[in-house]
C-alpha cells in the first residue's frame, strides 16, 4: 500500500479525533465571561427575533457571549434549535434572554482528556508516515556507493 493510500485511511480519523478536543461543559449559574462560546437551554420554548426574522418555538441556542449580568445575556447567535429537533443557522446576531429563561448554560472548553488523545493519535500518524516513507526510500546507508563488481 502507498503513503497515500495509508494517509488516505488515517485522514478521517484523525479529523474526528482532532475536532473532538473541545466539548461544552455546564457552568450552573454563573455569568460567562465575554467572547465565550456557548450553549443555551430555554423553558419554555420562546420566540426569538434575529433583525426582521422571528424564529418560533427555540428550545436551544449555541453563539457568543457578548453581555451578562444578574437579569438577562446577551448572545451573538450562530445556531438555534426548535421544538421539532430541527436546527436553524444564525449569522451572529445578537439576542438578548431573560436568565429566568435559561435552564442549562454550557461553555466550551478544551478538554485535558481529548487533547491527549489527539496528540497521541497524531504523533502515531507521523511516526507511521515516516516509517511507511522509510520503507518504500529506503534505510539509507552508509551514503558510499557500492563498488563496481
Amino acid at each position: 500500500m502507498t503513503i497515500l493510500g495509508r494517509s488516505r485511511r488515517l485522514l478521517p480519523a484523525l479529523v474526528l479525533v482532532l475536532g473532538g478536543c473541545y466539548s461544552y461543559v455546564g457552568i450552573g449559574s454563573r455569568v460567562p465571561g465575554a467572547g465565550g462560546e456557548l450553549q443555551l437551554e430555554l423553558a419554555p420554548a420562546r420566540d426569538v427575533t434575529l433583525q426582521d426574522v422571528t424564529v418560533h418555538g427555540i428550545t436551544g441556542i449555541e453563539g457568543r457571549a457578548l453581555t451578562s449580568d444578574a437579569e438577562s445575556l446577551g448572545v451573538a447567535v450562530h445556531r438555534l434549535w426548535g421544538l421539532e429537533g430541527r436546527s436553524y443557522d444564525a449569522t451572529g446576531i445578537g439576542v438578548r434572554l431573560p436568565r429566568s429563561d435559561i435552564t442549562t448554560l454550557r461553555i466550551k472548553r478544551l478538554s485535558p482528556a481529548k487533547s491527549t488523545v489527539a496528540a497521541v493519535a497524531g504523533t502515531a500518524a507521523v511516526v507511521a508516515a515516516v516509517l511507511s516513507i522509510r520503507q518504500i526510500v529506503g534505510s539509507g546507508g552508509s551514503g558510499r556507493p557500492k563498488p563496481m563488481p
